[in-house]
């Protein structure tokens, strides 16, 4: 059993002038302690869908279901629920009147934690991603690699089961973002996290993902979804360069090339 589902899902949006249709039967599962990656072109519902998992915004239609409790429309998601999941919006959104210290302590007091009692894991997670030093910089002091990383544990400050995250790494130079790749790797391989993942960058959603969705657009429709599987080899950088990883990147962007022609009028 899929430790989170979409069955049905619909969204729309209604304004004075028009009814945007976001997302059309949308049915995705994520099991527990996989990495998945949705890619496909702008404006097919990538980021909607992790919204409406989230319950940011509630779908039109359909039923979400995380870790066997199931909420819709009308049913809201308990905090116990919200509580498994972590968030990482596109930026790192620090407060920049905080220090980093205290930009890592708000989800504690958001759920009402021990902030104390807690401070020995964000010490550890400040290590872990080699920014210890910086606990008491303020965020217009440091660069924005290290921002994004403080936004990434930030969102496992609380421990969560599923870590969500939407285009992360979109705003950084190359260098940068293969980096962050590689640490997300072993996070993600460290803590057993169900992962889901946003990007456009196809080549990093081949690198992170076992399994990976193609949507469409106009409205949002899952396309496809496929099997990465690199026969137990280390996904490092070093894949990039195998005919395999090529391939697997050559079949989605064709994918989502079909996708974006026949959408033109």
């Amino acid at each position: 059993m899929a430790y989170i589902s979409l069955e049905h899902v619909n969204k729309k949006f209604v304004t004075r002038r028009s009814t945007i249709y976001a997302l059309k039967d949308i049915n995705m599962h994520f099991n527990k302690g996989e990495f998945v990656s949705i890619v496909g072109p702008s404006g097919c519902g990538k980021s909607t869908i992790i919204r409406l998992i989230d319950d940011i915004i509630k779908p039109s239609s359909g039923t979400i279901t995380v870790d066997g409790f199931t909420y819709n429309n009308t049913r809201p998601i308990t905090k116990d629920q919200i509580r498994k999941m972590g968030f990482i919006f596109q930026v790192p959104n620090l407060y920049p009147w905080l220090t980093i210290r205290e930009n890592l302590e708000l989800p504690l007091k958001i759920y009402h934690e021990d902030i104390e009692k807690n401070t020995p894991h964000i010490e550890f997670l400040l290590d872990y991603v080699g920014l210890k030093e910086y606990a008491d910089s303020y965020p217009s002091e440091i660069s924005g690699g290290m921002s994004q990383r403080i936004g990434v544990i930030r969102g496992m400050v609380h421990n969560p089961d599923v870590f969500m995250m939407d285009e992360p790494f979109g705003a950084l130079d190359e260098d940068t973002r293969e980096t962050l790749n590689i640490e997300l790797l072993k996070i993600w391989k460290d803590t057993g996290m169900t992962i889901i993942f946003i990007t456009h960058n196809v080549e990093e959603a081949v690198l992170l993902s076992q399994r990976v969705y193609i949507m469409s657009s106009h409205p949002g429709q899952v396309k496809t979804e496929m099997n990465i599987d690199f026969g137990g080899r280390e996904r490092t950088l070093d894949l990039i360069t195998e005919p395999d990883f090529q391939q697997y990147c050559t079949d989605i962007e064709n994918l989502i090339g079909n996708i974006s022609l026949s959408e033109i009028k």
